[in-house]
C-alpha cells in the first residue's frame, strides 16, 4: 500500500513538474515576443512623440559588459544631456503621419518630410525635403519609442534632421569622442506618445 502511494506521489510530482515546464514554455514565449520585438510595426510609429531624455544603448550584452555595464550607460546619457539642450532637443516634438510624412518641432525651428519603416531590420529611414536620408533603429514598446543612431552618426543626422548646422558643430566633438572611446555605441533619445493637444499644450508650439 506505502509502494501505491509512494508511486501515486511520484506521478503527480511528475504532472506538476510538466505543468510547471508548460507554463515555463509559455512564459519564455511571451519573453521573447517582447525581446524579438515583434510590438514594433509600421503602424506602432505612427503618432505625435515628445522628447523624454537621451538615451544609449550597446549593439550587444557583451558590449555592454566590456564597456562597463549600466553605469556606463548612465554616464554617457548624462554627458549627452547638454548636447541635447543647447541644441533645443530636448523640447522636441516629432509627428509620425500614416501617409509616410514626417514633421520635426522644435521651438524655433520646424523640418520635415517623408519616412519608411523596415520591419525586419526595426529601422526608420527619414528623408529630408533637401533628399538627405537618415536612418535609426527604432523600438517601440506601448507608448514609448527609443530612436538609436550609430553613434558616430548622430550628430550628421541630428544637423540633416534640424538643420541647426552652428548648434550642432559646436557640439559635434563632445559626442564623437563618446563614439571613439565605445565600440557598438547607439546613442539617441526617448520618446513619449502623446495626443496632438497635449504635446502642443506641454511645450508651447
Amino acid at each position: 500500500m506505502r509502494k501505491l502511494v509512494l508511486i501515486a506521489m511520484l506521478m503527480g510530482a511528475g504532472v506538476m513538474a510538466a505543468n510547471a515546464q508548460d507554463w515555463k514554455s509559455i512564459l519564455s514565449g511571451v519573453v521573447k515576443t517582447v525581446v524579438d520585438d515583434k510590438l514594433t510595426t509600421g503602424n506602432s510609429v505612427v503618432g505625435t512623440w515628445v522628447f523624454v531624455a537621451p538615451e544609449c544603448q550597446f549593439e550587444s550584452d557583451n558590449l555592454l559588459a566590456k564597456a562597463g555595464g549600466e553605469a556606463v550607460s548612465a554616464k554617457i546619457e548624462q554627458k549627452l544631456e547638454p548636447v541635447y539642450n543647447k541644441i533645443g532637443l530636448d523640447s522636441c516634438m516629432l509627428v509620425f503621419n500614416a501617409d509616410s510624412t514626417y514633421t520635426l518641432q522644435l521651438k524655433r525651428a520646424t523640418s520635415n518630410g517623408t519616412y519608411s519603416f523596415d520591419a525586419e531590420s526595426k529601422t526608420l529611414t527619414l528623408k529630408t525635403k533637401v533628399g538627405v536620408s537618415v536612418k535609426a533603429h527604432v523600438e517601440v514598446l506601448g507608448s514609448t519609442m527609443s530612436l538609436q543612431f550609430n553613434a558616430d552618426k548622430l550628430m550628421s543626422a541630428l544637423q540633416a534632421l534640424t538643420n541647426l548646422v552652428s548648434k550642432i558643430n559646436s557640439t559635434a566633438s563632445a559626442v564623437n569622442s563618446l563614439a571613439d572611446n565605445y565600440d557598438g555605441l547607439m546613442l539617441g533619445f526617448e520618446l513619449e506618445k502623446v495626443g496632438d493637444e497635449q504635446s502642443v499644450s506641454k511645450w508651447g508650439f
